[in-house]
């Protein structure tokens, strides 16, 4: 009899409703906690509170966890077991974010979860720690169970029941992840930025909670296969080439440079100079390899020139490189190079501190840990960053060949509109407003002092005596005023369904010099003007004037792009050596071979 007294108080309606309340306290609770882990990762700048002031941040990070209770408190028919599974399906992904971001100011991405391995070698390498925001978090792991199971024992007396309505409960957690995958919701109306740097990528992603964001990760941790593909087929185009090692005694040292927005707009009848800002930047082409450099973006976007010129992918193979990938870069360190370069600005920027490293990369400068300290500043321009480059040169591991690659930052948009930096106008004014003269003439201000810098930057490089190979690019086309309005009023056609404006929109300019100690070792004059390249196999030509062959890679990607010219990421996959072209790079970016 007391049995079915106790059996009937914990199956009775308060007790059920109890029961209800409870799990749905649970849920909240569970993601409180995975919002205050969230926020520790950036102590001290009241991002907690900004997600409180956030209404749609606290929904999208409390909703999850609030459905996965109600679920589990179903399916079980218990309260502690729906507390446990919350805290565990949340709580776990929260510390592991906590850890990663500590160790490595990198954010957890659904993709993370598919490298079981790589995150072994990582906790092996880091050494963990418990603190008051953990201490914390395994308490309410700890507390909520154990107090679900001592005061809040109601149950439904039939068991399929509450399993039954469970199901509704997993559909509406499923229909609601289209909020969840909205890029125009993540981008804008969750925008929490003020706390943080918005042109981070990790730290807009601390600004939204952990849930959100991670669940927002979760289309993009998949890299679906090009339609058509067939992994042996690929297999069987690579295994076709075999990859070369660089002789020993032709191993000159590469120095490459990345300029920001950097181009030659003196090719353009659009603009009457008032001096010749490019004097001497075609002064350098003179004495060098020169031509047309066709990138995949327009005034932004750096990564992808960077990460095409380093690995030879295309656009759609540039994921977010989260564990080793084959580069140009881990070919050369396998073939005896020193790899390293520098970034005058932070390292957070396309999260290059952890994706460098995965690119091949010995070591990398960025501002936190080598401009900043010498320049008091936290972004290094190039009056101060060339000759720091020249010096980085001078003081590298002689016994070694170099290979460094660097970026520039000055020429970064956006150009003031309404301040004038710059003593007198470098264009004449055609007609257009004084907002886009002054952006304009802004931006060739960031230009001429970058020519005049590289210029001086080369004469004491070509000057070494060891072998030299200098390689300069420009990354896309400048940002020109909001919906491209300088260029609307100049009248220059960047319409890239036209030949002339796709041109205009994606060209920017290579340039390839030697020192004479090299083009002696390698028999090649290295001058006179060359074709137009993707920067996809830019690189393929700094190789082929060196005499080497590369891997094999590089290989296939210079037969393919001698019959083609270029795939770009605007062409529509229909030919069949797209395909196939499609099909090889998408291999080869899945299957790291150093």
């Amino acid at each position: 009899m007391f049995a079915w007294q106790t059996e009937k108080r914990h199956t009775g309606a308060r007790a059920v409703a109890a029961a209800a309340v409870a799990a749905v306290l649970c849920g909240l609770a569970v993601g409180f906690t995975s919002l205050g882990l969230a926020a520790a990762v950036m102590p001290n700048c009241g991002m907690f509170a900004s997600y409180l002031a956030h209404p749609l941040i606290l929904f999208l990070n409390l909703l999850p966890p609030l459905l996965l209770s109600i679920f589990f408190w179903l399916l079980f028919n218990r309260v502690w077991a729906a507390a446990l599974c919350t805290s565990l399906t949340v709580l776990i992904p929260s510390v592991i974010h906590y850890f990663k971001y500590s160790f490595r100011g990198d954010v957890l991405l659904a993709e993370d979860f598919t490298l079981a391995a790589e995150s072994q070698k990582m906790l092996e390498t880091y050494r963990l720690f418990f603190d008051l925001p953990l201490g914390l978090a395994l308490a309410i792991a700890i507390l909520l169970p154990t107090a679900a199971a001592i005061f809040f024992r109601g149950r439904f007396a039939r068991r399929l029941a509450p399993r039954l309505i469970a199901l509704p409960v997993l559909f509406c957690m499923l229909a609601v992840y289209p909020l969840y995958a909205d890029d125009s919701i993540y981008a804008e109306a969750t925008a929490n930025s003020d706390a943080i740097n918005p042109w981070s990528d990790t730290q807009v992603y601390v600004s939204k909670g952990f849930v959100y964001p991670f669940l927002h990760t979760v289309k993009s941790a998949a890299h679906p296969a090009p339609a058509g593909y067939d992994a042996s087929a690929a297999k069987a185009k690579l295994d076709a080439y075999t990859s070369a090692e660089i002789p020993k005694d032709k191993r000159v040292n590469i120095v490459c440079t990345m300029l920001e927005a950097f181009n030659d707009f003196s090719r353009f009848d659009n603009f009457t100079f008032t001096e010749d800002i490019y004097e001497k930047y075609h002064a350098l082409e003179a004495r060098g390899v020169h031509g047309a450099l066709v990138t995949d973006i327009f005034a932004g976007d750096t990564r992808v020139s960077e990460r095409e010129f380093l690995t030879g992918l295309p656009y759609d193979c540039l994921d977010n490189f989260i564990s080793p990938a084959n580069s140009y870069v881990w070919y050369l360190r396998q073939n005896g190079y020193t790899t390293t370069g520098a970034h005058p600005c932070f390292a957070w920027f396309y999260n290059r501190q952890n994706i460098n490293q995965n690119l091949g990369f010995e070591t990398y400068l960025f501002s936190e840990n080598y401009f900043a300290r010498r320049t008091g500043a936290d972004i290094t321009y190039d009056a101060r960053y060339f000759p720091m480059l020249y010096d980085l040169y001078v003081a590298r591991d002689k016994s070694k060949p170099y290979f460094a690659f660097n970026i520039s930052y000055q020429g970064h948009g956006p150009y003031p509109a309404t301040e004038q930096h710059y003593q007198k106008p470098f264009v004449k004014n055609g007609g257009w407003s004084e907002a886009d003269d002054t952006i304009l003439n802004n931006y060739f201000q960031s230009i001429s002092e970058t020519v005049e810098m590289l210029y001086a930057y080369c004469e004491n490089m070509l000057a070494e005596k060891e072998p030299l190979v200098l390689v300069f690019f420009g990354d896309h086309m400048p940002w020109l005023g909001n919906m491209e309005s300088v260029y609307a009023a100049v009248g220059l056609n960047i319409d890239p369904s036209t030949p002339d404006g796709f041109a205009n929109r994606y060209e920017t300019q290579y340039l390839i010099l030697a020192n004479d100690a090299a083009k002696k070792l390698l028999g090649d004059p290295f001058i006179g003007s060359a074709e137009t390249l993707s920067a996809k196999v830019l690189m393929n030509k700094v190789f082929s004037l060196c005499g080497y062959a590369g891997n094999a890679y590089m290989q296939y990607t210079s037969d393919v792009f001698s019959r083609v010219g270029d795939i770009h990421r605007t062409d529509k996959a229909e030919t069949e050596v797209q395909k196939e072209f499609a099909a090889v790079a998408y291999y080869y970016r899945r299957h790291f071979i150093y």
